[in-house]
């Protein structure tokens, strides 16, 4: 199957439209197939105030499209013998070894059980080990989190070895592999990564992931000599228009003592797009013959780990999260990713085996492993879900592909 890129021109149409009616300041979007970038476009700007352009090579922060990065790079160490997708994690993290989990009762006093099955790695892959987002407020859980500080991101100086021990002090909402819920799991997952590898996390992405792939742009912080590349983040007004969000536009100019795998990766679309097309050539480093992954472990990450091959949308556990409620009917979940299992359930253009995944700020992707086409488009839009970005890029590139 062929990519027609003469046959994309209406991506970029629709996002230039919404740039020019003010719905979003800016975007960026990428198209490739089998690793080969076929289409580009961008728009708008990256910093409205200061008039600097949005480009492919602006820099911005990834929020939960860390997700998949931080998974994959665990995905190395695996094939390297260091961890077992099946390894308890109490074997690694020790404070997980007495985990309880929540039966019923208030915050205050909840009512709660031991272990029937020890937190494994999958199910951090997953976000079935029963950990949460405090700042959700779906469940007495949560309270928990927040009244410790631990909202979207944990308490200020916080390293991640002290926010894992204390979400190690939390019940779990559920008994770990019998739900779903959208959490903390990946920023665990990184806590494993510096155990295992004997180096801090944004060491060993850099050495170990980053530079491998080529992502030239990519890390925990931002340069402040790249500051004039930095893409703000905007919210929706009440009267249809966007304005600065500063809050969400902070970024560290030095490593950040807490270094979040699940949301605190700074990079570009030039840059996702290499990591991106690596996993549509099943897992061969762009330009060159090396192999990141092996395809087998590419054609694993991407497959439905849910138990029973169950779907999101079939009523599976416990999910309550605005921002990925829109995507779950017929989906399943593999390891970092969500994956198609029912595209009719879906209602949107898409195809069964296709995975992806979405952020805080808009930014999503998508991979067909059966044309071995990826897309990724970065509008800056906080929070997601205010527009249907991610349902109209795949219109757009599905219909391109004859």
């Amino acid at each position: 199957m062929e990519l027609r890129a003469d046959r994309l021109d209406g991506l970029g149409k629709y996002f230039g439209r919404l740039t020019a009616e003010g719905k979003i300041p800016g975007y960026s979007a990428m198209v490739s197939q089998h690793g080969e970038v076929k289409y580009e476009s961008s728009g708008g700007m990256a910093n409205i105030a200061e008039g600097i352009p949005m480009t492919a090579d602006s820099i911005f922060r990834t929020w939960s499209l860390s997700k998949p990065m931080t998974s994959v790079a665990f995905m190395k160490l695996v094939e390297d013998g260091l961890v077992g997708l099946n390894d308890p994690l109490a074997d690694y993290l020790p404070a997980f070894r007495d985990q309880r989990v929540y039966r019923t009762g208030l915050p205050a006093a909840p009512v709660t059980e031991g272990l029937l099955e020890p937190i494994r790695m999958w199910h951090l892959l997953t976000h079935t080990a029963g950990l949460g987002y405090g700042a959700h407020q779906s469940h007495a859980v949560d309270t928990l989190y927040v009244g410790q500080g631990y909202t979207v991101e944990p308490p200020a100086g916080t390293s991640l070895a002290e926010a894992v021990d204390a979400w190690a002090s939390f019940p779990l909402r559920f008994q770990p592999g019998t739900g779903w819920n959208y959490g903390v799991s990946t920023d665990v997952l990184g806590r494993v990564i510096e155990v295992v590898s004997g180096k801090r996390l944004d060491v060993f992405m850099r050495e170990s992931f980053f530079e491998p792939l080529g992502l030239t742009d990519s890390g925990f912080r931002v340069d402040p000599r790249n500051k004039d590349r930095y893409a703000e983040i905007y919210s929706p007004t009440a009267d249809g228009g966007i304005e600065h969000n500063p809050q969400a536009s902070v970024y560290p100019t030095e490593e950040p003592v807490f270094l979040s795998g699940g949301g605190g990766i700074y990079t570009t679309v030039a840059d996702y797009m290499k990591f991106l097309g690596m996993l549509a050539a099943g897992g061969r480093i762009a330009g060159g013959s090396d192999f990141y992954l092996s395809p087998l472990t590419v054609e694993s990450i991407r497959g439905n780990h849910l138990p029973g091959n169950i779907t999101l949308g079939a009523g599976f556990g416990n999910w309550a999260v605005p921002a990925v409620n829109e995507l779950m009917p017929g989906a399943g979940f593999g390891l970092g990713f969500m994956t198609v299992e029912s595209p009719r359930e879906t209602h949107l253009l898409t195809r069964q085996g296709e995975y992806f995944w979405l952020s805080m700020s808009s930014a999503n992707f998508f991979i067909d492993p059966a044309s071995g086409v990826a897309a990724l488009v970065s509008p800056q839009l906080f929070p997601s879900r205010t527009l249907p970005v991610t349902n109209r890029l795949r219109q757009f590139v599905y219909q391109a592909c004859r």
